[in-house]
């Protein structure tokens, strides 16, 4: 039996020079081009938002779900230069927001940051 290089050792399983070449040439899956949007909750209650990508018109798939603490932000990510938001929580509110861009919930509206 040849003697192989281990690169990374998880106990029972181990991922040689060759499984690494195979990895090296899947990252653009790793890493598909996500936008990301800061959304702030200015509620006093959870949210569940939904993410879904740009091109997705009948948003059946979200791209991400999270679960918002009341006055917390999170990073929503979908991919596009518009990200649309589905909020769950203080009724039902769907919004589309600029990539980069932060937005506040009051639990009636999206505002934008004005910078």
């Amino acid at each position: 039996m040849a003697a192989t290089n281990v690169l990374v050792d998880f106990g029972i399983k181990v991922i040689t020079k060759e499984s690494a070449k195979i990895i090296k040439s899947l990252e653009i899956l790793l890493y598909p081009p996500v936008g990301f949007v800061s959304f702030y909750n200015d509620t006093n209650s959870d949210l569940t938002v939904d993410t879904f990508d740009q091109n997705d018109a009948l948003r059946w798939v979200s791209y991400e779900r999270r679960i918002v603490a009341p006055h917390q932000a999170a990073l929503l990510a979908a991919m596009g230069h518009t990200i649309h938001v589905h909020i769950l929580g203080h009724g039902e509110h769907k919004y589309d927001c600029d990539k980069g861009q932060a937005y506040l919930y009051d639990g009636e509206n999206v505002y934008p940051k004005i910078s």
